[in-house]
């Protein structure tokens, strides 16, 4: 097993989550490499910390918001795909009259003996 390998489990090694052949090579890489070992060590610490933390509940009228916001965003998508543009400096709204131009002007070109 590699660095890199050894490193991408750390999250389920520290969650148990790996059978116990991947568990136990996990385990003997560490027990070979100092850098990799440092670096378990550094990640099951601050695990250990965050599974200690007390857990806050989100206060019930953001979940309501929360979930309004999604419902409208799936409702106008077309919309609010409409909405991302406005942020660019070019309003998409002026290209209508642009390209109505082009035409006529393409038109009178064309039209002209």
């Amino acid at each position: 097993m590699n660095h890199r390998e050894a490193r991408a489990l750390f999250l389920a090694l520290a969650d148990d989550e790996l059978p116990a052949p991947q568990a136990q090579a996990v385990r003997s890489h560490l027990d070979g490499c100092d850098e990799c070992r440092h670096g378990w060590e550094g990640y099951s610490r601050t695990v250990r910390r965050l599974q200690n933390v007390e857990r806050e509940k989100a206060p019930p009228a953001l979940a309501s918001v929360v979930m309004t916001r999604v419902r409208r965003q799936r409702r106008f998508g077309l919309r609010g795909l409409h909405m991302a543009h406005m942020q660019h400096r070019f309003p998409v709204e002026i290209l209508i009259p642009i390209l109505l131009a082009v035409a006529v002007a393409a038109f009178l070109v064309l039209a002209a003996p």
